[in-house]
């Protein structure tokens, strides 16, 4: 007999639309609970994220009774994890632990002293079992793959095991990642022949299967299978009274059996991650390794040194997520100690929009729009005023700037721009807007993956393999730079609009990415530059003032070379679908009811305007994602010996 042990992970992602939960719930977490109401004799390991059960709370009380309901059979066993999903490894202890508590305080509330603990997309660090430990937890559950990166062979991953730091210990147990794959997606047969080749006498072998209870109904394909063709309530009736399987639950097995030994795991998350987190070119050389190996056989051999990046990486791989994430670091600082701000700290912590992989994550303005919602609600409850430094650890200061009812952060050293200009009245960042990059999946059709090729059931997202559209490709563009607020372009008089939103054209200037020198005075910074145009002396001056409205800026320009002179704006426009156009202005209005709602662009003289939306290709659960991630407005005088004007933005 193999004891064998069931879990799902139930989350929909802070600031996710209404009628996502919604179609999630009707498709996968009510019919699944119900479902397994229906066969007393099943148990299930569940966590739910907070962002759904406040959801299910305030929509679907129903729903959180009949949790109450399995809680009180048996049937259910509650393993939490951080409330609003953050990935504990990438939070302060003191945040780590309070987010825990929150999640256990409503498991309680279900009937239910959770001691286990669901790790966020499964990233680990040494260091968590301190502050696991601390929150009152006994177990945690990662992945098989851990294990092998531990140096643990296939054969040795059928127990829990002790892990150990600073003389802190906790028990671990590997989520087999054969049944990961099995499971919904083939035959229930499989999964049974698999469990019973596991049953060799030994009766403390435990396989666990625990994973996105989405694949139970949400990914594409898996209602018919899982619901319609019946193959929940097969594997469920099978599962469950097989003399061959012992269903059990993480407490019950912990109550009979001890750990196997002890281990040390080191940072790593499930092997997907791996790729996803290295930068585009190192990923895609390690899909066409994982292949190589695959195609000669040696892969099984070989795959416990098969390491890719780690989660961090992602701070590495889009700048606009680490400063959002230092931003929420140097804010939960600030406001430790006042619980109403704190709260939105620990929500601005819910990690979906911080990492890409094959769901849209950070690509998704949506969910960034709601973790800068919290950080600047929860920077509102401190007075912070002005100052400089490196607030997102690249090595370069910031200049951080504050009145009554907007945060301006510059970027001195990377072309003296806007790179944060928050609302506090709207709880915006207008300068939301992520470069448009090339993703290794743009090329390589197929991810890493291990899993066999099966024409029966229905293809894990992680198999399907796709082609991009010929009209998305007609106008996929990738960028040079980071996309900012008042950024500095000197462009051939014959350069057009189609050349410059396609980055198909010449800067003639070095002022874009170049260093500004920099000086405070009350209520703004000044920023000037000594570059060159066509290899000409240049200078640029830009004088920001800070207003209770938005911001003026004075802008001196010296070129004896002549060229066209562009100051560009990129704003977080994400409910508003924008199409390329030129126009000639000395003000402007930008209308976003749902994202940034209402600003004025004015000048003191007439420029030549550029717009166009900044689209982004990126990947997701239901093929490519072709999004709107901001629009650049970019006003354009000619230039050619001095150039003076001033620019306001106004919030409407």
């Amino acid at each position: 007999m193999v004891n064998f042990i069931f879990g799902i992970h139930n989350h929909q992602p802070l600031g996710n639309f209404g009628w996502v939960f919604e179609s999630a719930y009707e498709r996968s977490y009510r019919p699944f609970m119900e479902t397994l109401e229906e066969y007393p004799n099943m148990k299930v390991a569940a966590h739910y994220s907070g962002p759904l059960l406040e959801w299910l709370a305030e929509n679907k009380p129903e729903h959180i009774d009949l949790l109450r309901s399995l809680v009180k059979r048996g049937q259910l066993e509650i393993v939490v994890a951080g409330f609003y999903e953050p990935v504990l490894a990438a939070i302060p202890k003191e945040d780590r632990i309070e987010q825990i508590k929150l999640l256990k305080d409503f498991a309680k509330k279900l009937g239910y002293d959770a001691r286990g603990v669901w790790l966020t997309e499964r990233v680990w660090q040494p260091e968590l079992v301190k502050s696991l430990r601390e929150a009152g937890i006994d177990y945690v559950i990662v992945d098989d793959y851990h294990f092998m990166s531990a140096g643990l062979s296939r054969e040795e991953l059928y127990w829990p095991y002790y892990t150990e730091d600073g003389g802190e210990v906790i028990t671990v147990f590997p989520i087999d990642e054969k049944l990961r794959y099995l499971i919904p997606f083939r035959p229930v047969e499989k999964t049974i022949e698999y469990l019973h080749s596991l049953d060799d006498g030994d009766e403390s072998k435990v396989t666990v299967f625990h994973d996105d209870g989405e694949k139970f109904g949400v990914w594409p394909g898996t209602y018919e299978w899982v619901y319609e063709k019946g193959w929940l309530r097969e594997f469920f009736d099978r599962v469950s009274s097989d003399e061959r399987i012992n269903l059990t639950l993480y407490s019950e097995y912990l109550k009979r059996f001890k750990p196997k030994g002890l281990v040390y795991l080191p940072i790593a998350s499930y092997f997907e991650m791996s790729e996803w987190s290295l930068p585009a070119k190192q990923a895609k050389l390690f899909v066409e390794f994982v292949e190589k190996l695959k195609e000669g056989g040696q892969f099984e051999r070989y795959r416990i040194f098969v390491r890719g990046g780690i989660w961090k990486n992602f701070f590495f791989k889009y700048p606009e997520s680490n400063y959002m994430h230092k931003r929420m670091l140097m804010v939960s600082k600030l406001v430790r100690e006042n619980p109403e701000a704190r709260h939105f700290v620990l929500k601005a912590q819910c990690n979906d929009a911080y990492w890409h992989g094959v769901f849209g994550g950070v690509y998704l303005p949506h969910l960034r729009r709601a973790i800068w919602e919290n950080i600047i609600k929860a920077n509102s409850h401190v007075s912070t005023g002005s100052f400089v430094r490196d607030i997102d650890f690249d090595g370069r200061d910031e200049v951080f700037l504050e009145n009554g009812n907007f945060y301006a952060v510059f970027k001195p050293a990377y072309g003296g721009a806007l790179f944060e200009l928050s609302s506090k009245r709207k709880a915006v960042n207008y300068n939301d807007v992520l470069m448009r990059r090339w993703e290794h999946y743009h090329e390589v059709p197929e991810a890493a993956t291990p899993e066999e090729e099966s024409e029966e059931g229905v293809a894990s997202i992680h198999e399907l393999g796709r082609q991009i559209p010929e009209e998305i490709r007609r106008e996929l563009a990738y960028d040079s730079y980071l996309r900012a607020i008042l950024q500095d372009h000197f462009l051939d008089l014959e350069t057009t609009l189609d050349e410059y939103r396609l980055n198909r054209y010449v800067e003639l200037g070095d002022f874009l990415a170049g260093a500004y020198d920099y000086s405070l005075f009350e209520g703004g910074v000044a920023l000037e530059r000594d570059g060159t145009v066509a290899g000409k002396p240049a200078r640029v001056e830009k004088t920001f003032h800070m207003t209770e409205d938005g911001f003026v800026v004075d802008y001196a320009v010296r070129s004896d070379v002549k060229a066209l002179f562009g100051v560009e704006l990129n704003l977080a426009v994400h409910s508003v679908m924008e199409e390329p156009a030129e126009f000639e202005a000395d003000k402007f209005e930008v209308n976003d009811p749902y994202g940034i709602g209402k600003v004025a662009i004015e000048l003191d003289k007439k420029a030549r305007v550029w717009k166009f939306p900044i689209k982004t290709l990126s990947q997701s659960e239901s093929g490519w994602d072709f999004i709107q991630q901001g629009v650049s407005y970019t006003v354009l005088f000619p230039v050619g010996g001095e150039l003076r004007f001033r620019l306001s933005f106004r919030e409407r």
